[in-house]
């Protein structure tokens, strides 16, 4: 027993940790001779590997290739078949300055139901891919699930209503395909709900991290259908606050119902080329298929699609299966955690166990460990250097070293405010370790305000709670009651949030009442089964934790590790009566030194390991022809310079790159050595003016994937049009405006503009081609620790024209 008391913290710990780290793993993929009626993964590996071929953006020519593809295997499936070309649009709303357009083709195929007047259930994702990536995950999974999606309900017999499967083109550069879609595809008025399928990485579960509103009625039926569902109210609840969209924002826009699936893990191959079909994780997209295809045969059978309701409240349980229930539930679910923290609180105070002191004490240093775990946490985040693209997949090369790092440093936190609660530890030296953590966070990358007040907070917590000792049934109260605190807030303010809040309050409250209502007992058998189920409940907790952090961490952690304190916050009630008998011994603060020293050397060898042949780091160049100025450039539009970008840069000995801008599309310092001079495909420029429009006229190159005009007037232009057609486009005198076209029209492409009295405007145009200009010196081969990104590898032509009236 006594070893129990000693270890069972890490016993809970490690059982907790490794289940839920089980719960991660996906499904095996199913065979090619799987029954027709199911879903295959390694069928439809088959439309991967035939997508994924090479990188295709909107605007390719490899594009062209997929999408001759893709229509052969809707005729072949016998879907109703049809191209929908349009031009898609792109307008910030937080900058009325820019736009971004693509020519689109997207392809529907629809799958007839037996009522075809009723609405039909639509089954979305896209096939364009960025340029340098093939694409595998990011979508040619999706592509490839959802013809294996169509495949399987054709076996299985006719519908109730339409399915249709759009494959958009243009998603990358602004989601452009969906736009026109939804917003002007006669198609879109009979659709009754969307299931988007999207990746951002290339393995791990497929979460449905997003929904359309009123999901208080669908949610039940995804939850019922669904195959080891993976899904959670709280992901759905912070993506609608973050800036990222996908194809199912102009659904949500529309007010669609619908699910959005993605899995994220290995993100190394987002966007990169090695998002290869071999690298794609088979498990992830026989998952994929797994939730989305009994769910979609469910809808499309149903008389009636499920009507709005009020956002239900969600989550899966390790993966094995979902609960869900409506705001009033959720309610009910706080009631009885309240009941039952009220009642061992009562029950304490009356026995004299614990005074209302340290419970107070209790609930502060819940506060506390919070706030050390995320103080520590953000200075590593500080010390990263997270600051740019290529810092940010320079970490993503040993994610996992990072991802454990993290994590060990939370524990020691965790551990550290434990042990010194335990042993009521001195304010002194922790208020001012904190204030001293905290003002370092500003010695990297200036002045940081969140590391300040998280030092200041936890400064002023250690005041509050330490200085006594704090026993467990006081700090064990203490922290539930920070927790009911929580709950009940985010109740009121976000109810779809409460699911990470609710279930550890309740299991930690039910663990308390039980310890209040059955201990002090002498019978050894009975107080062995009391320890036990408390250590049953917290492995319970810690493998529900340990999933969702691992997928949180995966969508945030590399921006910001603190957001793991989120999960130490919602641990420590469970493993706090654990904790406290290995805190009171000798070796508390020798544990945490050595979680400090693993968390800190993972994180250590993540921030310096540098790319291999199996996980390279990012790298890229390309050719630019200023043509404007007779002049050539290589340019590197990374912030830092690795051993290729500096023996490409140079070309045949010239100067070394120097950071340099060259407006109006390199407006700060970027790295440049000019380089002689080679032919080049030539845009045709032209600015006219008849009567009181202005023509502004670009003729792109053969073989032109994206060209971006700016144009900066010298008086405000009004009602501009592109193509003829009125576009959102602000004009101000003397600001630079700018429009990107995708797959611009070789006809040309035309803006227009009213003008008043006389003025002036000055326009450049930069042009995208695919490879360097066949007459220029190849830059040398990439190492296997490198790979191209962006618009890396491409010639770039920048043409200028400026006219007066």
């Amino acid at each position: 027993m006594k070893t129990i008391r000693f270890l069972g913290v890490w016993i809970c710990l490690v059982i907790g940790v490794a289940v839920g780290v089980w719960s991660l793993r996906t499904p095996a993929p199913l065979p090619a001779d799987a029954p027709p009626a199911t879903f295959s993964a390694q069928r439809a590996m088959a439309d991967v590997a035939a997508i994924a071929q090479a990188p295709h953006p909107t605007g390719s020519a490899e594009i062209a290739k997929v999408r001759d593809h893709l229509l052969m295997r809707m005729g072949e499936l016998g879907l109703e078949v049809s191209v929908r070309p349009d031009q898609g649009f792109y307008a910030n709303a937080r900058d009325p300055y820019f736009l971004s357009v693509a020519s689109v083709q997207n392809l529907a195929g629809v799958l007839p139901g037996a009522d075809r007047a009723l609405p039909a259930v639509l089954v979305m994702s896209h096939y364009d891919s960025v340029p340098n990536s093939p694409g595998a995950a990011d979508d040619a999974a999706g592509v490839a699930a959802a013809l294996e999606i169509a495949r399987a309900m054709k076996a299985g017999g006719p519908a109730r209503r339409d399915v249709i499967f759009l494959f958009t083109d243009a998603e990358e550069p602004g989601l452009l395909g969906a736009e026109a879609f939804f917003a002007r595809d006669p198609m879109a008025k009979r659709v009754g709900l969307v299931v988007n399928l999207e990746a951002r990485g290339d393995a791990g579960r497929a979460s449905m991290f997003q929904t359309g509103p009123g999901n208080g009625a669908l949610i039940p039926v995804f939850a019922r259908a669904a195959k080891g569902p993976s899904a959670n109210s709280l992901a759905s609840a912070v993506y609608a606050k973050m800036p990222n969209d996908t194809d199912f924002t102009h659904a949500v826009r529309k007010g669609l119902p619908g699910l959005n699936l993605a899995f994220i893990d290995d993100q190394l191959a987002y966007h990169t080329p090695l998002a290869r079909p071999d690298h794609l994780e088979k498990g992830s997209l026989q998952h994929v298929g797994d939730q989305t295809l009994p769910t979609i045969r469910a809808l499309a059978d149903a008389a009636a699609l499920p009507p709005p309701a009020p956002d239900a409240i969600y989550s899966d349980v390790l993966g094995q299966f979902m609960v869900s229930y409506p705001p009033v539930a959720g309610w009910a679910l706080l009631g009885l955690a309240a009941a039952l923290l009220l009642f061992a609180a009562w029950r304490t105070l009356s026995l004299g166990a614990a005074s209302g002191w340290e419970i107070a004490r209790g609930a502060a240093c819940l506060l506390l460990l919070a706030t050390t775990a995320a103080l520590i946490l953000h200075l590593a985040g500080r010390l990263l250097k997270v600051q740019d693209i290529q810092r940010y997949f320079d970490l993503l090369v040993r994610f996992d070293h990072l991802l454990w790092g993290a994590g060990l440093l939370a524990i020691a936190a965790g551990l550290g405010v434990a042990t010194a609660m335990a042993r009521g530890a001195g304010r002194i030296i922790p208020c001012v370790a904190a204030l001293a953590l905290g003002g370092a966070c500003s010695l990297v990358g200036g002045f940081d305000p969140v590391g300040l007040g998280l030092g200041v907070a936890t400064s002023v917590l250690a005041a509050l709670a330490l200085g006594y000792r704090t026993d467990a049934l006081g700090g064990w109260i203490g922290g539930l009651v920070v927790l009911l605190v929580l709950a009940t807030t985010a109740q009121v303010l976000a109810p779809g949030a409460t699911v990470m809040l609710t279930w550890p309050l309740l299991v930690g409250a039910l663990g308390l009442a039980l310890v209040i209502g059955i201990g002090g007992t002498r019978d050894k058998r009975v107080a062995l089964a009391l320890t036990v189920v408390i250590g049953a409940l917290a492995a319970l907790t810690v493998a529900q934790l340990t999933a969702w952090s691992a997928f949180t961490f995966a969508g945030l952690g590399v921006q910001e590790p603190a957001v793991l304190a989120l999960f130490v916050l919602l641990a420590a009630p469970a493993l706090s009566p654990l904790t406290h008998d290995f805190a009171a011994t000798r070796w508390a603060w020798r544990a945490a030194l050595v979680l400090v020293l693993a968390g800190g050397g993972l994180i250590g060898y993540a921030a310096v390991a540098e790319g291999t042949a199996s996980r390279p780091a990012p790298t890229g160049a390309l050719h630019l022809a200023d043509l404007s100025s007779g002049k050539a450039w290589r340019v590197a539009e990374h912030p830092r310079l690795d051993a290729w970008t500096k023996a490409a840069l140079p070309d045949d000995g010239g100067a070394a790159p120097t950071q340099r801008t060259l407006a109006p599309f390199w407006e700060q310092p970027t790295w440049m050595s000019e380089t002689r001079t080679v032919p080049v495909e030539v845009p045709q420029l032209s600015i006219d003016r008849a009567e009181d429009r202005l023509l502004v006229r670009l003729i792109p190159a053969p073989g032109a994937e994206m060209v971006r005009l700016r144009l900066k007037p010298g008086v405000a232009l009004s009602q501009p049009r592109l193509n003829g057609r009125p576009i959102s486009l602000k004009m101000e005198a003397g600001k630079w405006s700018s429009l990107t076209y995708h797959a611009p029209d070789p006809n040309g492409v035309t803006l227009s503009f009213t003008t008043r009295g006389p003025g002036q405007v000055e326009v450049a145009a930069l042009e995208y081609h695919d490879g360097w200009p066949s007459l220029a010196k190849a830059p040398p081969p990439k190492p296997a620790g490198l790979m191209a990104f962006g618009q890396s590898d491409k010639t770039a032509v920048l043409v200028r024209g400026r006219t007066r009236w």
